[in-house]
This record gives structure tokens, C-alpha cells and sequence, in this order.
């Protein structure tokens, strides 16, 4: 062969013949190599391509031999892909709890399946089906930029270039910053187990949190009216400097002596909430109260200016009276007036009840209405009664029999004229039998008038 340059190049043509076709199907498998083949099922096969290598651990265990894309069979109008998957032989049946997933190789777009191995005891058989529910896929750098529409990456641009400009000589306040990282993340991390704890209910603050949100949203005009506002309290805290940071410092102390204060300003806030729900009709009540002090407030307003005025003329009218209270004719009157005002009570005692009773004013003015009431073309009669008895004309160490004359001689005993004394129960109404029957006097009729009821 060596001395026959036509051998020597149909062997090498062979040669390149066989190796051509053994890289054209590399991708397919070497031939004579046996393999564990499986389907795997993904959602969406993440643009692989056949060829592709499977990993376990960044180690190469197979390759994707073809791609076939199906219908969902329970999402109509969907579909999903199978993955045939071309494995060593030496990696033998793997459990059925076995997953993958679709992960980028590089940032230009390139991918590989990455198999990790279950604990089950059961295995899939070649030819076998990894279910799509043990599939995943990574996000991919393309699908991150995807998200970004062209508004949106103009606001990134915007954000970036203000956080470069705020970033700007500030090297040392970064430093400064990562300095205290350490600390930072410690504390990080009590903050997050505490958010972890059950007993914290992280869930339903974010539950609340987003109704509280979507009770905002129908005054998110107000709210953003409001921003102005927040900016200018923000500015007063910025401008307290030491002193807000110092209430900061102090708020855990003062936590902990709420923490103690707690049992005993429990029972004062229940007294509080008892004595709240007890002035609530006061509170109701409160609206016209303030309407009634108004009132009260618009009228006496003009009368205490009135009232300046009246101040000075009432000063003199006190200091006259003071002089006439420091005068000794003055405390002697007072002393005489004693005796008079004891007197004056008997009489009232004695009137005060039979006027309040019998109403004797009453018929006084009544009776002398009654004395103009007759009268001629000439004018008005006046009539009246006189008693006259000659005993009390003269003088005699004797008081007159009659002398206390008794107007209404119908009298009850005690009491008062017929027809006008106090009803009491089982009582008599009218005349008094044990007295005797008295008659009116009848008088003539005068010239003219007819004859009629008198």
C-alpha cells in the first residue's frame, strides 16, 4: 500500500468518508453505542434544539435527541412539547421522582437539560415518560429583557442616570455603608426569622395590607394631592438631624416600658372604653348642647359689653350702699324691722292660706265690678252696704259685739264662702246643714223694667 499512491487515497477518502458521516450523526448518537433512551414532557421546550446535552451536575450524562410538540391534554388550544431523551448506558433506570430542567447555557441563547435524580425506589423503564409536572425552566436573560417594552426602558435609563448622578462622589459614604453591611445583615436576620415566626401572621399583614390598598385606590387622587404635604413633614424631619435619630434610639426602651406598663394600663383602657361607651348619649346629646351654649353665647356677649358700661355705675351704687351699711341709724333700723317682720309673718300665716284657698281678692274685685254695674240714662248706680251700729259711734271701754264682721256669713267653719271652698274627699259640696238657711233679699224691680229672674 505504501508504494501505490492510488491505495493510499481511497483509504484516506475512506477514512474522511467515514468520519464525515459519523459527525453528521453525532447528533443522533454515535452508531454501535447503546443507549438509555426516555420522553421527558415540558411546557414549552424553552427554544432547545435537538442535540443539546443533558447534565448532571455539569457533567454530561446524554443529549436531546428530538423535540415534538403536542396538544395539551387538559388545556384546549394549548400545547406542550416531549423531549426524547438519549442517556448513558451506564446511568441506568432512574427514579420516577427524578426532575428537569430547561436551564440557559450562556447569555447568547444557548440551553441544556439539567436531570436531577429522585430517592424513589421505583424507576422509569427505557422508553419510559417523565411526567410535565417534574419539569421546570429558568427564566431566561432574553425573557428578562422581553418584559421591558420601550417606555419601560426608557424609565430603567432615567432611573440608572439619577442613581449614577446621586451616586457621584459618594465613594466614601458607600464605604461607610459597607462598613456596617455586616451588622446590617445580622440584624437582617433576626428581622426575617421574626417575620417567619407563625405567632408574627406575615400572611395576613400582606392580606390586609392589599385590602387596605384597594380601599386607597378610589382616593388615590387625594393621596396623591397629600404627596406635596409628606414632602414638607419629610423636610422638617430631615432638618431635626440629631434629634429624630435620637428618637429612634430611644423607641426600643420606650417599647419595653410599654411591654411592663401593659398590665397595668389594661384595666384603665377597658375603665376607658366602659366610660366611652357610657357618654355616647351624652356625645349625641353634645351637638345641640354646643347649639344651646351658641345661643347663650350670642346673647350674653352683648350684654357683657353692656355690662362695662354698668360696671363703674354700679361701683357707686355699692359704695353708697357700703356707707349706708357702716351707719348706726342704719344697723338700728335693721334691728326695729325684726320685731315688725315677726308680726307682719303671723298676719301672712293667717292671710296667705285663706287667699291661696278662698281666693278673696278675687271675689273683692269681682263684687266691686259688680257695684258700677246698674245704672239709668243719668249713669251708673253705686251701690254699697253700710253696717252701721250705733255702739261703735260712741266711746265705751267695751269693744263692739259685731266689730269683727263676718263678710261671708255662709262661711264652712275654717273654711271657705259656698261655692268657693276646697274640694276634699268625702267631703260635703255646698251649704253646711247645721247652719241655718239664709235668703237673699229680694229688692223691687226699679220704674220700667220688666219683671224678670233676679
Amino acid at each position: 500500500m505504501a508504494g501505490s499512491p492510488v491505495l493510499i487515497g481511497a483509504a484516506t477518502a475512506l477514512i474522511a468518508l467515514v468520519a464525515v458521516f459519523l459527525a453528521y450523526n453525532a447528533n443522533s448518537g454515535l452508531p454501535f453505542v447503546e443507549t438509555y433512551d426516555i420522553t421527558a414532557e415540558v411546557a414549552d421546550a424553552q427554544q432547545l434544539t435537538t442535540g443539546v446535552d443533558v447534565r448532571i451536575g455539569g457533567k454530561r450524562v446524554g443529549q436531546v435527541n428530538g423535540i415534538t410538540a403536542r396538544k395539551s391534554r387538559t388545556t384546549p388550544g394549548a400545547f406542550s412539547s416531549s423531549l426524547e431523551l438519549k442517556l448513558d448506558r451506564g446511568l441506568g433506570p432512574i427514579p420516577t421522582d427524578s426532575t428537569i430542567r430547561i436551564r440557559p447555557k450562556s447569555v447568547i441563547g444557548a440551553k441544556f437539560v439539567e436531570l436531577q435524580l429522585g430517592r424513589s425506589r421505583r424507576t422509569i423503564a427505557a422508553g419510559g415518560v417523565l411526567p410535565q409536572s417534574q419539569s421546570s425552566a429558568a427564566v431566561d436573560v432574553q425573557d428578562f429583557f422581553n418584559a421591558f417594552d420601550a417606555g419601560r426602558r426608557r424609565a430603567v435609563r432615567r432611573v440608572v442616570k439619577e442613581f449614577a448622578s446621586a451616586a457621584a462622589g459618594r465613594g466614601a459614604q458607600f464605604n461607610a455603608g459597607l462598613s456596617i453591611l455586616p451588622t446590617a445583615l445580622l440584624d437582617g436576620g433576626r428581622v426575617l426569622r421574626t417575620l417567619a415566626d407563625p405567632s408574627t401572621d406575615l400572611d395576613g399583614f400582606i392580606s390586609g395590607l392589599d385590602r387596605a390598598s384597594g380601599a386607597l385606590s378610589p382616593v388615590a387622587p387625594r393621596l396623591r394631592a397629600a404627596i406635596p404635604g409628606a414632602r414638607d413633614t419629610l423636610g422638617a424631619f430631615a432638618r431635626a438631624d440629631d434629634t429624630f435619630g435620637e428618637s429612634i434610639d430611644r423607641t426600643p426602651a420606650l417599647e419595653k416600658a410599654v411591654l411592663r406598663a401593659e398590665p397595668v394600663v389594661s384595666p384603665v383602657l377597658l375603665d376607658a372604653a366602659s366610660l366611652a361607651r357610657e357618654l355616647r348619649p351624652g356625645v349625641r346629646a353634645l351637638p345641640r348642647t354646643v347649639g344651646a351654649l351658641h345661643d347663650a353665647v350670642e346673647v350674653g356677649v352683648p350684654v357683657l359689653r353692656r355690662a362695662i358700661t354698668l360696671g363703674p355705675q354700679l361701683r357707686a351704687t355699692f359704695a353708697s350702699l357700703d356707707d349706708l351699711a357702716r351707719q348706726d341709724s342704719t344697723t338700728a333700723t335693721l334691728t326695729r324691722l325684726d320685731p315688725i317682720g315677726q308680726n307682719l309673718l303671723a298676719v301672712l300665716q293667717h292671710v296667705a292660706p285663706l287667699e291661696i284657698r278662698c281666693n278673696y281678692l278675687g271675689l273683692f274685685g269681682r263684687n266691686s265690678a259688680d257695684m258700677l254695674g246698674d245704672g239709668d240714662e243719668y249713669g251708673n248706680w253705686f251701690r254699697a252696704p253700710l253696717q252701721v251700729l250705733g255702739i261703735q259711734n260712741f266711746k265705751s271701754p267695751d269693744v263692739a259685739p259685731d266689730f269683727r264682721y263676718q263678710v261671708y256669713p255662709d262661711n264652712v267653719p275654717g273654711g271657705c264662702a259656698i261655692g268657693n271652698e276646697t274640694f276634699r274627699r268625702g267631703g260635703l259640696i255646698g251649704r253646711d246643714p247645721a247652719q241655718a238657711p239664709v235668703r237673699n233679699p229680694r229688692t223691687p224691680r226699679p220704674a220700667g223694667i220688666p219683671e224678670g229672674p233676679r
